[in-house]
Parts: structure tokens; C-alpha cells; sequence
């Protein structure tokens, strides 16, 4: 035990005044506000110039937006596993690169199948390769502050949404939007490949260190959450099985079709669109207001996921789960009023709220519910069937819009996806605390800071 204590100490004190690990936050932060929020957040800026010029219909469009989250789905599975095994750094090289090489072709393309090409790709190392690599990172840097620690990295969709939002919305309008493509592909390669490739490494004992808050700063500064930390093993052969995983799964879905839904359509919704050479005003709204108020958006979510990540850290689950769903059904609400100034900015500023959920969640309720065993794994697989939420999501609001030329009956499923979400989160908190009395009380190993079993020490020979 003192030997255990002295090799703590000596962990801690290599570390100095700075944790290497808020250099992962950094290059995490970089990723999110240029890779991510490129293919997320400045997407909805193309739709209507990409459906006027290739002769395209919304549910088309939508479409191409839903095979990069399908894809995404069965690329989480495998990025998952690969976080838990190879080097961070190569992961994060080639999101960064096949971002760029993917916006580069966007701005080339003149049908719907290079679109779907160039979606099908983008859905297989850039969505999937950047907040789920980043939050399974960082969960692996820090045991105190990971919600905070994770909230900062993602937040950087946020801060580089309103940077790109505007500046994307003026080249659209200034040069057109291929030239606008050209320009993110630039600035994905120059910001954020220099510091993965530098600084990322999977766990902190590949720098000889602990993660943040174990060991001696661990005593001295206990974690205010109502959520016990999770110290036995759990791991994916038991979740696989377990009702309360897959209820919780179910509450990421519903998730999921909110995100995609609202994302792919806000742009849309406060402005209008040519359908088959027919204009569909929806709110009527200029381009320029519109992405204005998205820059609005963006500037709530830099808040907002930091806000969420300290809330999971001070209050709990429960908490933050309920803040994500209320604020998910006022947005809900406040969609189907585009046509005022009002509506759209309300909206704007629950969903810069709910849509949180969608990425500070993920990680934090894993890891407080199941502990860090199969982490990359099980966060890997949770991530995937967001996705496919947002895929069902961004393809059924287009199929609606094409059929009712409105997003109104697109909102409604939005508000009632919402409380379903709630409900079915907020009822796996429970669930799972009584999985995990239930694998301590059958006698399951304990597991280390990093998530790994510890052997059982039997007496001295």
C-alpha cells in the first residue's frame, strides 16, 4: 500500500502546476470548432443554395445529411473499440485530413449521388471520429471535473460556429457556396492538425501519469455530485443484456431525432425554400438574419455545454437531464412561430440548451452510471444509436416538409421525442445504480482510475 502511495505521489508531482490532460481539452476544443461544427453546425447554410442549383428536392438533401449519420452509427461501433486501442494521434490526424479532402469535393459537386458519396465518407471518420474520440479522451484524462473538462472541449462547436457561421454565410453570398466549401477545408487542415498530432495521447499512463483527481488529489477533493463514482466493473458483456442500458440507449434516440431534426431544418424553417422551381416561404426571413440567429445559437451552446458539463459535475444526472428536456420542448414549441422575430430566437436559445444533450451527455451519464470499463466501447455504441436517431430524425422531417410544405408537423415530433427522452433517461439513473449494488454484491472486480480491473492481491506466500 505505501509503495501503491509513493508511485501515486511521485505520478502526481511529474505533472506539475499544468495536467498534460488540458492539452487533450485543447486539441479536443480545436476539432469541435472546425471539423465538427463545419459538417454539424454550417451544413444547414448549403441546403437551400445546393437544392436551387442541383435541382434537388429538401427530402433529397436531408437525405444526403442522414446517410453521413447512418454511416456515423456503424463507424461509432468501430471508432469506439479503436479509442480503446490505438493511438489517439493517428485518430485524430485522419479525422482532421479526411475533413478537409471531404469539403474540398463538396465544393465539386453537380449531382445528389456525389453528394451522397462524399456523405457516405465524411459519416465514417468525421462525424464519428470527433466528439465521441474527443469526450472518450478527456473521460480518460479526468476523474474530478470530466463533465467540466468534457463541456469545454465540446464546446468549441459552439465558438467556431460563430466564426464559421458568419464568415461561411458571407463567402455563400460574396463568392458562392463552392467556394465557401474551399475555404472550410482550409481552415479545418490549418487549426486543428498541428496540436492532435503534437499533443494526443489515450490515457495518461502513456505520459506516466494519472488521470485528473486520482490518487492523492483524489482525497483531498471529493467529486459534490449526488452520482457515486462506479469502482466495480460493469463492461459491455453485462450492458448487452441489461434493461437498464438499453433504456437509456432509447433516450439518446429520441435525442438523436430531435438533433437531427432541428439542425437540419432551422435555416429553412426561418427563411424559405425552392421546391421543384416553386419558392416555399416558411419564416421569410433574409439568409443574413437567419444566419445571424444561428451565430445567436452558437453563441448559447459555447455557454451552455460548459453550463451543462458543471451541472452533471455539481447536481447529478437527474439535473442536468431534466434542464436538456425542458428547454428541448420550449424549442419545440418556438419552431412553429418562424414567421415572427421572436419565435425563431427562442428557439435558438432553448435548443442552444437541449441540443447539449446530444454531445456533453453521452460520455458523462456512461461513465457516472457504468464506470470507465469498455468506456470508448460502450460510449462508442450509445453515440451510434444517436446517430441513428439523427438520421431518422433529419429524413422524416424532410419526407414531412415535402408532404405538408411546412415544418410545423416536423416540430410537433420534435416536442413529443422530447418528453419521451426525459422520460426513458431520467428512468435509467435508477436502473442503473441497482446494476451496480447488484455486480458489487456478486463479488465484481474493482477497477483502477484508468478503468481496469485490479488483480485481486492474495495473502503473502
Amino acid at each position: 500500500m505505501a509503495e501503491a502511495k509513493a508511485a501515486g505521489a511521485a505520478k502526481q508531482g511529474r505533472q506539475g502546476r499544468f495536467f498534460y490532460g488540458w492539452w487533450i481539452v485543447a486539441g479536443g476544443f480545436l476539432i469541435m470548432s472546425t471539423c465538427y461544427t463545419v459538417f454539424v453546425n454550417c451544413i444547414p447554410l448549403f441546403q437551400t443554395h445546393i437544392v436551387e442549383e442541383l435541382g434537388i428536392t429538401v427530402g433529397q438533401f436531408n437525405t444526403g445529411v442522414s446517410i453521413t449519420t447512418v454511416v456515423a452509427v456503424f463507424a461509432s461501433l468501430v471508432i469506439g473499440r479503436l479509442t480503446d486501442k490505438c493511438s489517439a494521434r493517428v485518430l485524430g490526424a485522419a479525422t482532421v485530413l479526411t475533413s478537409s479532402v471531404v469539403l474540398v469535393g463538396l465544393s465539386f459537386i453537380t449531382a445528389v449521388w456525389q453528394l451522397y458519396v462524399l456523405c457516405i465518407i465524411a459519416g465514417m471518420v468525421v462525424v464519428a471520429g470527433t466528439r465521441l474520440l474527443v469526450s472518450v479522451l478527456i473521460s480518460n484524462w479526468f476523474t474530478l471535473k470530466r463533465g467540466l473538462a468534457v463541456s469545454i472541449a465540446l464546446a468549441g462547436s459552439g465558438v467556431g460556429g460563430i466564426v464559421l457561421s458568419p464568415v461561411t454565410s458571407a463567402m455563400i453570398v460574396s463568392s458562392g457556396w463552392r467556394a465557401a466549401f474551399l475555404l472550410l477545408a482550409v481552415i479545418c487542415l490549418v487549426a486543428s492538425l498541428p496540436l492532435a498530432v503534437l499533443t494526443f495521447r489515450t490515457r495518461p499512463s502513456d505520459k506516466g501519469l494519472e488521470p485528473y483527481g486520482a490518487g492523492q488529489l483524489e482525497q483531498a477533493k471529493a467529486d459534490r455530485s449526488p452520482d457515486a463514482p462506479v469502482t466495480v466493473a460493469i463492461g459491455w458483456k453485462v450492458l448487452r443484456t441489461s434493461a437498464c442500458f438499453w433504456m437509456l440507449v432509447v433516450g439518446f434516440i429520441m435525442m438523436g431525432i430531435t438533433n437531427g431534426a432541428v439542425i437540419t431544418n432551422s435555416i429553412a424553417n426561418m427563411t424559405s425554400v425552392v421546391v421543384d422551381g416553386v419558392e416555399v416561404v416558411s419564416g421569410g426571413h433574409s439568409t443574413i438574419w437567419a444566419g445571424s440567429v444561428w451565430s445567436f445559437y452558437l453563441a448559447v451552446v459555447i455557454v451552455a455545454k460548459v453550463s451543462l458539463g458543471a451541472i452533471y459535475d455539481r447536481w447529478g444526472l437527474r439535473m442536468g437531464t431534466l434542464l436538456g428536456t425542458v428547454t428541448s420542448v420550449a424549442a419545440g414549441i418556438a419552431l412553429c412561430f418562424p414567421a415572427t422575430d421572436v419565435g425563431p430566437i427562442l428557439a435558438c436559445l432553448f435548443f442552444g440548451f437541449a441540443t447539449c444533450m446530444g454531445t456533453v451527455a453521452p460520455p458523462v451519464m456512461v461513465v457516472k452510471e457504468y464506470g470507465k470499463k469498455d468506456l470508448g466501447t460502450v460510449t462508442g455504441i450509445v453515440t451510434a444509436f444517436e446517430m441513428l436517431g439523427a438520421a431518422i430524425g433529419s429524413v422524416v422531417s424532410g419526407v414531412m416538409f415535402d408532404a405538408y410544405l411546412s415544418f410545423v408537423p416536423v416540430w410537433i415530433m420534435v416536442i413529443v421525442a422530447s418528453v419521451l427522452m426525459g422520460a426513458t433517461l431520467l428512468a435509467s439513473v435508477p436502473m442503473a445504480r441497482r446494476l451496480v449494488e447488484r455486480r458489487r454484491a456478486a463479488g465484481a472486480p474493482e477497477l483502477d482510475a484508468e478503468g481496469f480491473e485490479i488483480e485481486p492481491t492474495g495473502p503473502a506466500a
